[in-house]
């Protein structure tokens, strides 16, 4: 028995981890759109007077967390803010610093290119972190292979004209007649990923990473890494906000 006792002891443990499929996440992201007179602006420091800034807030700026593509418009360099999606009313996503919380409206607007745009009021948190802006179901759903303008705006007062804070890029719903077979969570923001569904990967991970924010905070990192902005990695996920038709 002791001779039995002795050779298990001496058997190596064996520590098996269990991999997850986002710990391989690789964002593809496609070519940029056609050429748009109007290409977009992923961060903004309110450079026009930010509500109520401290002297040590002044750099954080109103972020938009969508990638940047560079493109040679007329022989010039020109950033492109831009995502796909699948879809019908997508999830838009921002990092809302805290010179912009006192902020008296808030504005998110979205449009095609041949139409008025719809604009849309909401309020704002009272700290700073990551907001999500969902466009409504009863509003019309987006139109796929249409490219539609979306622009976030930011007034410190009641009665604006020019935005403090401002934002703005482009997003196009593309058409999947085979849905993306998954049988997990994780497995679904993959194929998203591996699809160039910015958008909708996004949204996931970030519902994902509210729910288990330490299993996911690599994956978090690397996404928001992809557009620059890894800062963010250990910025709250606020439970922000309502879009309300103006």
């Amino acid at each position: 028995m002791t001779n039995q006792l002795f050779n298990l002891a001496i058997i190596p443990l064996l520590i098996i981890t269990q991999r997850s499929p986002l710990d391989a996440l690789i964002f593809n992201q496609p070519p940029p759109p056609p050429d748009k007179d109007t290409p977009g602006q992923q961060a903004d420091s309110g450079t026009r007077g930010p509500c109520d800034a401290q002297p040590s807030e002044t750099d954080k700026q109103l972020v938009a967390l969508v990638p940047t593509l560079e493109k040679s418009r007329n022989s010039l360099p020109e950033t492109h803010v831009w995502g796909l999606t699948q879809s019908q009313h997508p999830t838009f996503w921002f990092y809302l610093p805290a010179t912009a919380t006192s902020a008296q409206v808030a504005q998110f607007s979205l449009e095609n290119e041949t139409d008025y745009p719809s604009n849309f009021q909401f309020n704002l948190p009272q700290t700073p972190g990551i907001i999500s802006l969902t466009l409504p179901t009863n509003e019309p759903p987006l139109e796929p292979g249409q490219w539609y303008y979306w622009s976030l705006k930011l007034y410190c007062q009641t009665q604006p004209s020019t935005p403090n804070f401002f934002v703005d890029g482009w997003i196009q719903r593309v058409q999947n007649d085979t849905p993306f077979n998954s049988n997990t969570p994780q497995n679904k923001i993959v194929i998203y990923a591996q699809n160039g569904l910015w958008f909708d990967t996004i949204t996931e991970l970030a519902n994902l990473h509210r729910q288990t924010p330490l299993e996911t905070k690599p994956a978090w990192a690397d996404l928001l890494e992809y557009i620059g902005w890894e800062s963010l990695t250990e910025t709250p996920i606020l439970p922000c906000c309502t879009l309300e038709k103006q």
